[in-house]
C-alpha cells in the first residue's frame, strides 16, 4: 500500500509539473505577442515617463489583452494599475508615489503608454524568471491608490504634486536587477534538478538523515577529519611595526587574525633607541635611564606599545580617550607591555598612572618589569598599604598607584573609599583635576570586570565591573589599557570596555546593550569578525605562545566497583532525603520553593565533591608515575573544602573535641542540608516529632556511608607536606599526625606571614625542594611556575586538572602558569575526566566557553583552547542539544505512556504462567499495536478465536491513547520523531522512571515544567543522582538523540555555520583589492576581494588522492581485485574515481565508495556509491593512458561551469554593520540572508571576511558612496607584501634554530641536576 501510495503521488507531480511547463509556454507566447503589438505614436513630454510608442494595456479588470483609447483609461483606473504594477516589481514606496503624482499630472493621451510601460517591465521579468505572470486586479486597490497619492475625490486631501521625479532609468535598472536575480535562482534551481536526477542515474548516494545515516556519517568523519588537520595558528610577525628583535620564543596568531592588516603607524614612540631595537642599554642620567639587558623588549612587545600609543591619540565620538585592549596569552610579557606603556608616556611628561591587577603579590613583579627596562627609579605605590583617607603628596607622588580590583571597592568604617583615594591622587597635579588626568589606566587581568552585565541566569552585575566603568567615566582622558588573555568567553563580558568606542555616540549601536544583542543574534561568525575587527581599527592584539612540544589528552577515570557501590549508596540517599523534605514540608506545612532549590544546589555540589574525591586516587597514580619518571608535577582545582572543614571544626569545638581526621566535603554538603535546611518546626515554632523523627534517620543514613575525604587532603597528606606546595587561599590544613590520624594546623609557618605563604611555596617548587604543586583559582593569576632555565627546577611539567572550571578563562588561566616563555621543556596536560554521565555537564560548559573566548579574543572559535582542542567534543549546551534533548523528553513520554497502557492490556489478557506472560499474549497485543491505516484488515489473516481478542484490544487502547493530550515540542516540525530508542539498556518504561526521578517528567510522563525541555544544564545537573550504570545508559541515549540531531541539521543545514575553507585546484584574485570604505577615526580600511576559484579536480590531485588511499591494507586497487580505481559509466562517457572508504568491512555490494569527479574538487560536498551500484552502472578503465585522456577531456569541457566567483568583505566590518545587515536581508533566500565567514589562501597569504553575492556587493557599495567613510575610500589601496612566505619561512627556520638550542640547554641543566641536585633559590618573578 504504501509503495501504491508513493506511485501515486509520483504520477500526481509529474502531471503538475507538465501543466505548469505548458502554462509558461502560454504566457511567454501570450507576452511576446502584446509586447511586439503595433501601437500609434505619441509626441513625448519633457520629464514623462510616456514612451514613443503606445503598447496594449489591460483592462483595470485583467481581461484579455486590447487597445485602449484615452477616454477608456481614466484617471483611476491608471494609478491603480501603476501602483499594483509597482508593487509587484518592489519598487520602494517613495519611488510608486512620485510615479502616481507624475501620472496624475500627464494629460489623458499619455496615460495608456505611461502604465503599458510598467506592465512591458513586469511581463519581462517574470518571463525571465520562469514564472507565470500573474493578473493584476483593481478591485478594492484603487481606494488604496487614492489614499496613497491623494486623489482629492473627497475621502482624502489632495498631496502636491512631487518636485523631484524618479527618471525611467532606475525603474529599468531596479526591474533589470531584480530579473536577473530571478532568472539565476531559477536557474539554480534547474541546475540542481538537473544535477539529483543524475546523480539517481548513476547511482550516486547524498548524505541524508533518514535514508543514507551511513553516507552522513562518513562525510561527517571526513569533514572532522579536515577541520581537525586545518591550521589554526600562524608564525606571527608585526607587519607595519620595525623596532625591535624577535620574541624570545616562537608565538602565534590564529589564521583568522593574520588574514587582518592593521591600519598604517603613524605614532612614535618616546622610549630611548636602545628600547626600541633591541640593544643593550647603558646608564643615562639625563633621561634618568638605567642599564638594560639587550633584547629588552621584543618586537611583538613593542607593537602593542605603538599601537596602543596610536589608539590613546584617538578621541572618541563621546568625547572620552581611545583605549586600546591587550589580548595576548600567556609567555607574550604582557607584564613588559603595561611597564613600557608606562614609561612611554612618563618619557612624554605623564608621571602619575594606575595599575589595577588581580593579586597584592604581583605588586613585586610590577617593580621587577619596570627595573628590566632601565626604569626602577619609578615609583611604586601599594594601596593596600597606604592609609584611608587623602594622600600627602610629599610621601604619595608621581609614579604608578598600583592596587588590586578588591581596592575599588573597599572602604572602611567611616565610608571612606579606595576608589576616592585614587581619583584625587591622579588629578593632583593637573589644572582641571580628575577630568584632565591623562595619564595611564591599566586594568591588568582585565577578566575580573567582565561580569558587569547581569548574567542569563538572572541576578545583578558584580559591584567589580560598576568599579571599573565608573573609574573610566570619572577620568575620561585617561590611557585605558585593557590586559588580559581570556577578557570575554561571551559578548555580554565586554560591557567594561567601553573606551574601545564599539558602541554608543557615532557608533552603529545606541549603547551596549544593543551592541550585544546584534552580535549575538549573529552568531560565533560575527564574534570571530568582532575581533577581526577591533584588529583592523587598530585597538587590540593578540597572540599567544606556540604550543610547540606540548601535549594534551583527557584521560577517562573509570570508577572501581568499591567507587560505584559508594556513588550509588549517595544516589539512595539523595532519594531519601528528597522524599524526606517533601514530607516535612506537608508536616509543617512550609513552602518549599525556595527549600527545592537549596536541595537541587546542594545535591550537585555534592556529586561533584565526591566524583573530586574518588578522581583524586588517579591523580595520585599518575603524580606517583610522573614521579618515577623524573617529572614534576602541578595539579590544579578549584575548590579547597575549607569552608565545610571550618563548620566541622566549630562543630568539634562545641562539643569540646579537636578534629583528629579529614573533613569529608561531600559528607559535610549533606549534613549541612540536613541540618540547616530540612524544616522540621511548625508555623508556631514548636518541633513537629514526625519531621525530627525524618531527620535523624537521615543523619543515622548519611553517617552509615563512609564518604572519602577532600581531594586536597587527601593528596596533601598521601605525599606529606615536605613534598608538596600548595598555593591556594586557605589558611589551615590537615597534615599526618605522628601517631596515625591527622591534626588540623594553620599553613603558615614561623617567619612567614600569611600573604607570603603562596610565595614560599612557589619559591620552594622552582628551587626544587617540592616537586609537586596544588594550585587553585586563587593562585591561578600571574604566577609562574614553568621549566625557566633561571631556577634550579627545570623538569618537565606534567599538568593534572583534576577539577574542571566552570569557565575557560580560569581553565586557560591554570593552563598558563605552567606553559611560559623561556622554558626548557613544555608540559604535558591531562584532563581527569570519570565515566559518570553527569560530569560531561562540566565538560559541556567548559566546552562552549572555550569555543566563545576562542571567538572574541582570537578571532577563531577554534583558537580558545589551543592544545585543548579534545575538550571541545563536550559540548552539549548547543541549540542542537537543546533541542535533542526536547526531543528525546518527548519520544520518552510518549514511548513510556504507550508501553504502560499494552502493559495492562497484557494484563487483561491474562494469558500468563506463573507470572510470566505467554507467547500468546504477547503475540496478541503485538498485533493489536500494530494498527493498520486501512482499518482491521490485517486481523481477518488471524484465527478467528483470537480476532475479537484484537479488535477489542484495540478499541480499549485506542479510547485511552485519544485521552492523552500531549504537548509537542515544536522542533518535532523540522525533526520529525526521534528514531533512536535507549535499547538494549534501558526500556522506555525505565527511561520514563529515571527522568521522573529526575523530576523532569511529571506523574503523566510530560515535562515538569516547559522551560525543562531545552534546560541540558538542569538535565546533566540532574543526572548525577542516579546511579552510575543508569545514568551512563541515559546519558548514551541522550548522546545518540544529539548525534541524530546534528546530522539531521547538517542535511537540512541548519548549523551554525563556521568559518568555512573557500578551496580548489586553484584560488586567486581577480584584480587588486577594492578599499570600499575607510573608517574616518583610525583610518582602518573595508576591502572587497574579487576570487576566482577553480572547483574542480585535475589528473594529478585524482591520482594523489586515488595513491594515497591505497595506503591502507585494507584498500585495494581494481589492478589487485578491489574497485579503488578509475571507472566510466556505462551509458556516457562520463569518468569517475572511487575510493573506498567502509574500511572494507561489511557486505562487499555494501560498501561505500567516495566519487571524485574532474568538475567536482575534493572540498565539495561529498558523493558515495555503494559497489552493487559501481559494478552494475559503470566499468573499470584499467588503461592509466585511457582514463587519464577521458579525465583530462572532461576537465577541460568543464572550464567555465568550474570557475566560480566569490566576493569577500574584510577588514573593518563594526563601522558598516547596519549597512551590512541591511544588505544581506535583501537576499532571496534564508541561507544567503545569514552572515557567512569564508577564508581562502592566496599565495600562502589567508584572505578571510564575509562572503557575498555580486548584487549584495554592488548594493553595498552604492550605500557606501554616500556617507563619508566611502567616499574617503577614494584611492585608498591595500599594502600586500609579496615577501609575505619567504619572510614566514625564515621566521620559521631562526625559530626551529632556537628550539634546537634550548633543547641542547635542557640537557646540559639535567645532566647537572643529576649530578649536582638543586641549586640556588630561585627569585621571584613572572615573564
Amino acid at each position: 500500500s504504501q509503495q501504491l501510495s508513493q506511485q501515486q503521488q509520483l504520477s500526481q507531480q509529474q502531471h503538475l509539473s507538465q501543466q505548469q511547463q505548458l502554462s509558461q509556454q502560454q504566457q511567454l507566447a501570450r507576452a511576446q505577442e502584446r509586447l511586439h503589438e503595433p501601437s500609434p505614436q505619441q509626441p513625448q513630454r519633457p520629464l514623462q515617463m510616456a514612451p514613443s510608442a503606445t503598447p496594449s494595456v489591460a483592462t483595470p479588470g485583467g481581461g484579455s489583452s486590447r487597445h485602449l483609447s484615452p477616454q477608456q483609461l481614466d484617471l483611476k483606473d491608471a494609478i491603480t494599475s501603476v501602483i499594483q504594477y509597482g508593487q509587484a516589481l518592489n519598487l520602494p514606496k517613495e519611488h510608486i508615489q512620485q510615479y502616481a503624482e507624475q501620472l496624475q499630472q500627464a494629460p489623458p493621451a499619455d496615460r495608456p503608454a505611461f502604465v503599458a510601460k510598467f506592465r512591458a517591465v513586469f511581463e519581462a521579468r517574470m518571463i525571465q524568471a520562469g514564472g507565470d505572470a500573474p493578473r493584476i486586479q483593481a478591485g478594492g486597490m484603487a481606494r488604496a491608490a487614492m489614499r496613497v497619492v491623494g486623489s482629492g475625490d473627497g475621502t482624502s486631501p489632495a498631496r502636491p504634486p512631487s518636485v523631484q521625479l524618479a527618471t525611467h532609468a532606475l525603474l529599468q535598472e531596479q526591474a533589470a536587477r531584480q530579473a536577473r536575480q530571478s532568472l539565476e535562482v531559477n536557474m539554480e534551481w534547474e541546475q540542481r534538478k538537473l544535477m539529483r536526477q543524475m546523480l539517481d542515474e548513476d547511482g550516486i548516494v547524498e548524505a541524508s538523515a533518514q535514508h543514507n545515516s551511513d553516507a552522513l556519517e562518513m562525510q561527517t568523519a571526513e569533514e572532522e577529519a579536515a577541520a581537525a588537520s586545518a591550521p589554526v595558528f600562524r608564525t606571527y610577525r608585526p607587519l607595519k611595526v620595525t623596532y625591535g628583535q624577535m620574541h624570545p620564543e616562537p608565538i602565534v596568531e590564529s589564521c583568522s587574525m593574520a588574514s587582518v592588516e592593521p591600519p598604517d603607524v603613524s605614532y612614535t614612540p618616546g622610549l630611548p633607541y636602545s628600547l626600541l631595537h633591541g640593544e643593550r642599554g647603558f646608564a643615562d642620567p639625563e633621561t634618568g635611564f638605567a642599564a638594560h639587558p639587550a633584547g629588552a623588549l621584543s618586537a611583538a612587545q613593542l607593537e602593542a606599545l605603538v599601537y596602543a600609543g596610536q589608539r590613546h591619540s584617538q578621541i572618541n565620538p563621546d568625547g572620552t580617550r581611545g583605549g586600546f585592549f591587550i589580548g595576548d596569552g600567556t609567555g607574550v610579557g604582557k607584564g613588559r607591555e603595561i611597564a613600557s606603556t608606562i614609561i612611554d608616556n612618563h618619557c612624554q611628561g605623564r608621571h602619575r598612572a594606575i595599575w589595577v591587577s588581580i593579586s597584592t603579590a604581583l605588586y613585586y613583579d610590577a617593580q621587577r618589569d619596570f627595573s628590566d627596562l632601565g626604569r626602577a627609579d619609578i615609583q611604586v605605590y601599594a594601596l593596600h598599604k597606604l592609609p584611608y583617607g587623602p594622600l600627602d603628596d610629599t610621601d604619595v607622588g608621581d609614579g604608578v598607584m598600583f592596587c588590586t580590583y578588591q581596592s575599588l571597592i573597599a572602604q572602611n568604617k567611616s565610608n571612606e573609599r579606595r576608589i576616592d583615594q585614587i581619583i584625587a591622587w591622579a588629578g593632583a597635579t593637573h589644572p582641571h583635576g580628575a577630568l584632565g588626568f591623562d595619564g595611564c589606566l591599566v586594568f591588568d587581568e582585565a577578566h575580573r570586570a567582565k561580569n558587569l552585565a547581569p548574567s542569563d541566569r538572572g541576578g545583578k552585575g558584580t559591584k567589580t565591573g560598576e568599579m571599573v566603568l565608573a573609574i573610566q567615566s570619572l577620568l575620561p582622558k585617561s590611557r585605558v589599557l585593557y590586559v588580559s588573555a581570556t577578557a570575554a568567553a561571551d559578548v555580554k563580558d565586554l560591557g567594561y570596555m567601553s573606551r574601545l568606542g564599539l558602541w554608543g555616540l557615532g557608533t552603529p549601536f545606541s549603547d551596549f546593550a544593543s551592541f550585544a544583542a546584534k552580535i549575538d543574534r549573529a552568531g560565533v561568525g560575527a564574534m570571530e569578525l568582532l575581533a577581526m575587527d577591533m584588529k583592523a581599527r587598530g585597538m587590540f592584539v593578540s597572540r599567544m605562545l606556540a604550543f610547540t612540544g606540548c601535549s594534551f589528552e583527557v584521560r577517562q577515570c573509570v570508577l572501581n566497583p568499591h567507587n560505584e557501590g559508594l556513588y550509588d549508596a549517595a544516589v539512595d540517599f539523595w532519594e531519601e532525603l528528597l522524599h524526606g523534605i517533601e514530607k516535612a514540608v506537608e508536616l509543617v506545612g512550609k513552602d518549599p520553593s525556595n527549600l527545592f532549590r537549596l536541595y537541587w544546589g546542594a545535591h550537585q555540589s555534592f556529586f561533584k565533591q565526591l566524583l573530586n574525591s574518588i578522581k583524586a586516587m588517579f591523580a595520585i597514580s599518575e603524580t606517583e608515575a610522573a614521579l618515577s619518571e623524573g617529572k614534576c608535577i602541578v595539579i590544579g582545582l578549584l575548590s579547597t573544602g575549607e569552608a565545610k572543614a571550618n563548620e566541622a571544626a566549630e562543630r568539634e569545638n562545641r562539643a569540646g573535641r579537636e578534629l583528629d581526621t579529614e573533613v569529608s566535603t561531600p559528607h559535610e554538603i549533606a549534613r549541612s542540608m540536613i541540618e540547616t535546611h530540612l524544616p522540621v518546626c511548625g508555623a508556631g515554632g514548636e518541633q513537629v516529632p514526625q519531621a525530627v523523627q525524618i531527620r535523624d534517620t537521615l543523619l543515622a543514613k548519611l553517617e552509615a556511608i563512609k564518604m572519602p575525604a577532600n581531594a586536597l587532603d587527601l593528596i596533601t597528606c598521601h605525599f606529606g607536606v615536605e613534598a608538596v606546595a600548595e598555593m591556594t587561599g586557605r589558611k589551615m590544613r590537615f597534615v599526618p599526625a605522628a601517631g596515625g590520624g591527622s591534626r588540623w594546623e594553620a599553613r603558615a609557618t614561623a617567619g612567614v606571614s600569611h600573604d607570603q605563604i603562596n610565595i614560599s611555596e612557589k619559591d620552594a617548587f622552582l628551587a626544587g625542594t617540592k616537586r609537586i604543586a596544588i594550585i587553585s583559582d586563587a593562585a591561578s593569576s600571574g604566577i609562574s611556575l614553568h621549566a625557566d632555565p633561571r631556577f634550579a627546577n627545570t623538569r618537565q611539567r606534567l599538568h593534572i586538572t583534576l577539577e574542571l572550571a566552570w569557565s575557560a578563562d580560569k581553565m586557560l588561566q591554570q593552563f598558563g602558569r605552567t606553559h611560559r616563555s623561556n622554558q626548557l621543556s613544555a608540559p604535558h596536560y591531562v584532563l581527569l575526566v570519570s565515566n559518570v554521565g553527569g560530569e560531561q555537564r562540566f565538560a559541556s560548559s567548559v566546552a562552549r566557553r572555550l569555543e566563545m573566548l576562542g571567538a572574541i579574543t582570537r578571532g577563531d572559535r577554534r583558537g580558545g583552547h589551543g592544545a585543548a582542542a579534545d575538550l571541545v567534543q563536550y559540548n552539549l549546551d548547543t541549540v542542537h542539544g537543546h533541542t535533542a534533548l526536547a526531543l528525546m523528553l518527548d519520544a520518552v513520554g510518549e514511548k513510556a505512556e504507550s508501553a504502560v497502557l499494552w502493559d495492562r492490556a497484557l494484563k487483561l489478557l491474562q494469558c500468563h504462567r506463573q507470572g510470566v506472560p505467554t507467547l500468546l499474549g504477547l503475540a496478541v497485543v503485538a498485533v493489536a499495536q500494530n494498527q493498520p491505516r486501512q482499518g482491521n484488515a490485517d486481523v481477518s489473516m488471524l484465527p478467528s478465536g483470537l480476532q475479537k481478542y484484537v479488535l477489542k484490544l484495540r478499541e480499549w487502547a485506542g479510547d485511552r491513547i485519544g485521552q492523552s493530550v500531549r504537548q509537542r515540542p515544536p522542533e518535532r516540525a523540522t525533526y520529525g520523531d526521534c528514531p533512536k530508542t535507549p535499547h538494549p539498556k534501558l526500556s522506555w518504561v525505565q527511561t520514563g522512571e529515571l527522568l521522573q526521578r529526575m523530576r523532569l517528567l511529571n506523574a503523566r510522563l510530560a515535562p515538569t515544567l516547559d522551560a525543562d525541555r531545552y534546560n541540558v544544564n538542569k538535565f546533566l545537573n540532574r543526572l548525577l543522582g542516579l546511579p552510575v550504570r543508569s545514568q551512563n545508559a541515559l546519558f548514551e541515549f541522550y548522546s545518540s538523540v544529539f548525534k541524530w540531531v546534528v546530522f539531521t541539521a547538517k542535511v537540512n543545514g541548519k548549523l551554525e555555520p563556521s568559518i568555512e575553507s573557500i578551496a580548489g585546484e586553484s584560488v586567486e584574485c581577480d584584480g587588486e583589492p577594492e578599499v570600499i570604505h575607510k573608517e574616518i577615526h583610525s583610518l582602518a580600511l573595508t576591502v572587497h576581494y574579487t576570487l576566482k576559484v577553480d572547483s574542480g579536480l585535475s589528473w594529478a590531485s585524482a591520482v594523489a588522492a586515488v595513491e594515497d588511499a591505497l595506503k591502507s591494507p585494507s584498500v585495494k586497487s581494481t589492478a589487485q581485485g578491489g574497485a579503488t580505481g578509475f571507472w566510466q559509466q556505462a551509458r556516457s562517457s562520463r569518468l569517475i574515481a572511487a575510493i573506498e572508504v567502509s574500511g572494507g568491512t561489511g557486505s562487499r555490494d555494501s560498501r561505500l565508495f567516495r566519487v571524485l569527479r574532474p568538475n567536482l574538487h575534493l572540498s565539495a560536498k561529498p558523493q558515495y556509491i555503494r559497489f552493487k551500484q559501481l559494478a552494475d552502472r559503470y566499468h573499470m578503465v584499467a588503461s592509466a593512458g585511457e582514463a587519464q585522456r577521458l579525465w583530462l577531456s572532461e576537465y577541460s569541457e568543464s572550464a567555465a561551469a568550474r570557475m566560480k566567483e566569490v566576493h569577500l568583505l574584510c577588514g573593518a566590518i563594526l563601522p558598516l554593520w547596519p549597512i551590512l545587515m541591511s544588505t544581506l536581508g535583501e537576499a532571496r533566500t534564508k541561507a544567503a540572508q545569514q552572515l557567512m565567514v569564508r577564508r581562502a589562501e592566496v599565495n600562502g597569504r589567508p584572505i578571510i571576511g564575509v562572503s557575498l553575492s555580486r548584487d549584495a556587493v554592488e548594493s553595498l557599495k552604492a550605500h557606501l558612496k554616500a556617507t563619508e567613510g566611502g567616499a574617503a575610500a577614494e584611492g585608498a589601496k591595500v599594502t600586500i607584501r609579496e615577501d609575505d612566505a619567504a619572510e614566514m619561512a625564515e621566521i620559521h627556520r631562526q625559530q626551529q634554530k632556537q628550539l634546537q638550542k634550548r633543547e641542547r640547554q635542557q640537557q646540559k641543566q639535567l645532566a647537572a641536576l643529576n649530578q649536582q641536585g638543586a641549586g640556588q633559590t630561585p627569585p621571584r618573578g613572572r615573564d
